[in-house]
């Protein structure tokens, strides 16, 4: 493995762990908020800004972006997105001790099997820049990070169940996932000759746009009892829907023979998601 590949699995790597301790910090701020706010309003963007927890979680997961930078110029999308997405074992883990939520046997089962899937996929992961994408595509993107910005602004009251409980949970953290898979695109597709020239292009504003968007929507996403849920929807949506998109506009590759080992690994780190997401037992407070 080449130096920088090292140094991108190694981001990939603390990314993720920041990203799960965020997302129970989040979690946290996101039950605080909607205990503050009036009966079936949910936690709104401006409850959320009000609650140190989330604000804390919020600067991590910042960090954990800004880190994740660092892999997604070394390493495919595929691999960056499905390396993150072990930080939902990370949030499970923590989860049930802060949030007092068992993670039980079959929890246990499934974050070893989330490790197992990732390392697969890591090894496998063919090293190198993307190719030109298509023309248009940063446009495209950034109209879809204004959409989900527009979502991200919508009172829950307006959506009533689709945007409370455990839908409100999916649907919110789905939104967040394609928010995150159009920001980790355009990271990739920006490549500025001079500060200045950074600011002019599309990609750069998508990726603000859509990175914004998925923190709020996905920080709305975790009120109540589905945090789980809700971060393992974000990431089922950000390997599907970032991988494809890096496979198919940007030329991402596996290395040769690793083709079955990664799509195994793929499937592994998915179906270890699905089986957290799982409605957990709830434990005591926590000592």
């Amino acid at each position: 493995m080449s130096g920088a590949a090292a140094l991108g699995l190694a981001a990939a790597l603390v990314a993720a762990a920041g990203y799960g301790l965020a997302s129970v910090l989040q979690a946290v701020g996101a039950r605080r908020a909607e205990a503050a706010a009036a009966p079936g309003a949910g936690a709104a963007a401006a409850g959320l800004a009000r609650q140190p927890a989330y604000l804390v979680g919020v600067v991590l997961d910042g960090a954990a972006w800004l880190v994740s930078l660092v892999a997604l110029r070394a390493l495919p999308l595929f691999a960056v997105q499905a390396l993150l997405a072990g930080s939902l074992a990370v949030t499970a883990v923590v989860g049930a001790r802060v949030l007092g939520v068992r993670l039980g046997r079959s929890g246990a089962v499934a974050v070893a099997v989330a490790v197992v899937g990732l390392a697969l996929v890591a090894g496998g992961a063919r090293p190198g820049r993307p190719e030109p994408a298509p023309p248009g595509t940063a446009g495209w993107c950034l109209a879809v990070a204004v959409v989900l910005a527009l979502l991200a602004a919508v009172p829950a009251s307006w959506g009533g169940r689709w945007l409370t409980g455990r839908t409100g949970a999916l649907v919110l953290s789905t939104a967040a996932g394609v928010g995150y898979s159009v920001a980790a695109l355009c990271a990739r597709l920006v490549e500025p000759a001079t500060p200045l020239g950074l600011l002019a292009e599309p990609a750069t504003w998508a990726v603000v746009v859509a990175g914004v968007a998925g923190t709020l929507l996905y920080g709305r996403s975790l009120a109540g009892d589905g945090v789980v849920l809700a971060t393992a929807a974000l990431w089922v949506v950000e390997v599907v829907v970032g991988g494809a998109a890096g496979l198919l506009l940007l030329g991402d590759g596996v290395r040769a023979g690793w083709t079955l080992p990664v799509v195994v690994g793929v499937v592994l780190a998915l179906v270890a998601c699905v089986q957290l997401a799982r409605p957990a037992a709830a434990a005591g407070p926590p000592g």
